[in-house]
């Protein structure tokens, strides 16, 4: 685009190819001023390439919208095309003037300047109907839509989706402007849960013309293309018990995933959405990865396979293996400490590992195990005593966190660890506590015992597992983890700031958690949340008691 300083006449001929001067018959290749003092007109090799802008940025709709496209920055011809959310390629046409859509589509724009091309941006814009164009909400809502069927599996699933969220104490509005509107996909998330009605999911948001991550901030937490929408469901009718878990390993110190409610829609076989596709309250969940916002480690390279770089960064976990995962085993310390669950390889995954980082990996951990079990504490090999290995303070925390909330499935499912390079192995993020603290799962309903060993055979004993037997057997480690136990149970984990962490996690959810009831036939979550704070407050009091009287408060009985 020319500058706004040239006269109209110019700007209308400009686009022939040539810059032209009109009004006599002078030579119009040659009739461009040469007085030093006056404006020297661009050369076409003087433009640059602009950037496409699409007014609105994508959002719903009832009936049909129009959408107007502009260049910014520089200079080019604009064009578009309608694609479904699969589509990673469309025909594109010149843009004239402004598009009318009337059904759902995903609106692809680019500039064109002979011959080269900005990069394409693709704005998700879904056709809703009159209720739901109504609605708002006190938390974020997502509209997705696709053309196919809802995922039922692991399978991926194409989506357009459209996010709008509260902004200074207003509520959302469907038809608000979007703060994300784009291409996406899902598949269902989880193990055990992926057979219940209300699936979870498993959201990556994408690129318009490919299928790589495109980054977007959700719920206003950091940008990241990744995403797990929890699905909180007959274990949790209070709805907050990993938001809770996560908020509370955050304010003692230990990165857990950042959470925000919201409220679901999702639309199939590309129709209008209506009341009928109204999933219920989610809990949008930062996806447990390397990420400077995330597990803040060094990413590993194929290259990285001497030291130091091969040291890491590694992200993995105890945990049942995935489609086309074997899982490792290490760290038994030759039989004596045992796991359940194999070891699994998250970042870099399974198949991305190289022989060299993986048999690093290994060692480490059987270097962990070895280490515990000599008298000494030191691995004979490398000649490292366990805490030069391992992080204390994290697998202290870590524990103390599952053992307050009485995760039945505590470290033996879903029990991540990492090690940045040149670092110590750490416990953590949390992650899925769902069946923790008076959930309707009945191993954790006891406030009081410190797991329901006394119960069932079928959860993790907390003393008994991995390497914390040989973890407590060293006296300086016990006097650390009891200390820190009566320190948090005090402060962070006391039930006034409990308390508080839950209030601020359900404070605008009334109404979303009226519907969300509505929806799956759930029982009143503020009575279930009054039951979670009663379990916590007996479970904190009972803890202390055991600290206070007994000399190994692993003696303490129910």
């Amino acid at each position: 685009m020319l500058p706004p300083m040239f006269p109209l006449l110019l700007l209308a001929c400009a686009t022939s190819g040539h810059i032209q001067l009109g009004g006599d018959d002078t030579d119009r290749d040659t009739a461009i001023p040469t007085d030093d003092s006056a404006d020297e007109l661009p050369s076409e090799s003087s433009l640059t390439l602009g950037e496409p802008v699409m007014t609105p940025e994508g959002g719903a709709f009832v009936g049909e919208t129009t959408v107007t496209l502009d260049v910014d920055g520089g200079d080019g011809d604009l064009e578009y095309c309608r694609a479904d959310p699969g589509d990673t390629d469309c025909t594109f046409q010149a843009y004239t003037g402004p598009i009318t859509l009337g059904a759902s589509t995903i609106l692809h724009a680019r500039v064109n300047l002979e011959g080269e091309l900005s990069k394409t941006i693709g704005r998700s814009f879904v056709e809703v109907d009159d209720t739901v164009g109504a609605f708002s909400s006190t938390v974020p809502v997502l509209v997705f839509w696709t053309t196919g069927s809802a995922p039922d599996g692991t399978d991926d699933v194409s989506i357009g989706l459209t996010v709008v969220e509260p902004v200074d104490g207003a509520e959302a509005g469907v038809l608000d402007v979007p703060v994300d509107s784009g291409r996406g996909r899902i598949h269902v998330h989880g193990s055990s849960s992926s057979g219940f009605d209300k699936k979870a999911y498993d959201l990556e948001l994408r690129q318009p013309d490919n299928d790589d991550d495109r980054k977007a901030s959700l719920g206003g937490m950091p940008k990241n293309g990744d995403w797990v929408l929890y699905a909180p469901y007959y274990f949790d009718e209070a709805l907050v018990r990993n938001p809770l878990a996560y908020a509370l390993s955050n304010t003692v110190g230990r990165y857990a995933p950042h959470t925000q409610f919201a409220e679901v829609f999702l639309a199939q076989r590309h129709r209008a959405v209506t009341s009928a596709d109204y999933l219920g309250v989610y809990v949008i969940t930062e996806e447990v990865e390397i990420d400077p916002d995330r597990v803040a480690i060094t990413p590993m390279l194929p290259e990285d396979v001497a030291e130091p770089e091969v040291t890491g960064g590694y992200l993995f976990k105890i945990d049942r293996t995935g489609t086309g995962e074997s899982g490792f085993y290490a760290g038994s310390g030759g039989g004596i400490w045992q796991f359940q669950q194999s070891f699994v390889n998250v970042q870099p995954s399974e198949s991305e590992l190289v022989r060299p980082q993986s048999n690093y990996l290994t060692a480490t951990l059987d270097s962990i195990g070895d280490a515990l079990v000599r008298p000494d504490l030191t691995d004979p090999r490398t000649g490292l005593r366990y805490d030069e290995l391992l992080d204390v303070d994290s697998f202290i925390d870590h524990h103390i966190l599952n053992v307050y909330l009485k995760n039945p499935d505590s470290f033996r499912l879903s029990g991540y660890m990492f090690k940045d390079r040149e670092g110590l192995v750490q416990a953590g993020p949390l992650w899925d506590f769902d069946r923790a603290a008076a959930s309707a799962d009945s191993r954790a309903w006891l406030p009081t015992w410190w797991d329901d060993q006394n119960e069932t055979t079928d959860c993790t004993d907390v003393w008994e597992f991995g390497w914390y037997p040989g973890l407590f057997d060293d006296p300086v480690f016990a006097e650390r983890y009891w200390a820190r136990m009566e320190e948090l149970l005090r402060s962070d984990l006391s039930n006034d700031a409990v308390d508080a962490q839950i209030d601020a996690l359900v404070a605008p959810l009334n109404a979303p958690a009226a519907r969300n009831s509505t929806r799956w036939g759930s029982s009143d979550y503020r009575a279930r949340v009054a039951e979670l704070k009663t379990w916590l407050h007996t479970r904190n009091a009972w803890m202390l008691q055991c600290i206070d009287t007994y000399p190994d408060p692993r003696d303490c009985p129910g």
